[in-house]
């Protein structure tokens, strides 16, 4: 039986990945996505599809400090569509959704949450982290020139500071009954995958299977 095979519960699973800009969200859903299958669904590709071009916006609201509403907005539309996406994925039968967006916000999250409530999915979230704020402007910098590519175009650090001060950690979330999420912390620079307190299920026991494996090979000399 193949990682992706032994991946899948009786249930569908929605991944929610969470976590700051740079803290290696969109790196870590696509090798999920690789090894697992399933629906991806990337909120750099909803930006481009909804006409957000996020530098435009670091530079009509002064790096998030004038004008910021109407940047929340539009923000606004392009998780509704995330959401809506997921709904619809889950309603014609795709048994893995993974969702690649910040979820900075309980709101955005319980929206996921009441989702998965109604189409009787498990919910897991993966939050990525990296402490190390040098790392962070390192992996900022490595973005810029780049900012076409929708994975790539947040490269200026207002945007690090926007999401910060939005945070809500969903460690203290309230899930509706029968939608309690399975935790997995992954910190992107010490390759450390931690599983928290909650539901077990297959899908997690993969992903961290698929976690453990590329912390092995990003490890191996040069790299």
């Amino acid at each position: 039986m193949t990682l992706r095979q032994a991946a899948y519960d009786d249930v569908a699973n929605v991944v929610m990945m969470c976590g700051l800009p740079a803290s290696g969200k969109t790196t870590t859903a696509m090798r999920l996505h690789a090894d697992l299958g399933g629906v991806l669904i990337r909120s750099c590709d909803i930006y481009q599809e909804l006409g957000i071009v996020l530098p435009e916006w670091v530079k009509r609201t002064a790096g998030f400090t004038i004008d910021v509403a109407a940047y929340d907005r539009v923000r606004d539309r392009a998780y509704t569509e995330m959401a809506r996406r997921a709904d619809r994925s889950l309603a014609n039968g795709t048994p893995l959704v993974i969702i690649d967006a910040v979820h900075g916000e309980r709101a955005k999250r319980q929206r996921l949450y009441d989702i998965c409530a109604a189409r009787h999915a498990v919910p897991i979230l993966v939050v990525c982290q990296c402490a190390d704020f040098t790392e962070v402007q390192r992996r900022f910098r490595a973005r810029e020139g780049h900012e076409t590519e929708p994975e790539r175009e947040a490269s200026d650090l207002s945007v690090f500071r926007d999401i910060q001060r939005r945070w809500e950690s969903p460690l203290e979330d309230e899930p509706p009954k029968g939608a309690r999420p399975a935790i997995v912390i992954y910190d992107t620079l010490q390759g450390t995958v931690t599983k928290l307190p909650g539901p077990e299920r297959s899908m997690v026991r993969s992903i961290e299977a698929v976690l453990a494996s590329h912390r092995a090979t990003d490890a191996r000399p040069g790299r």
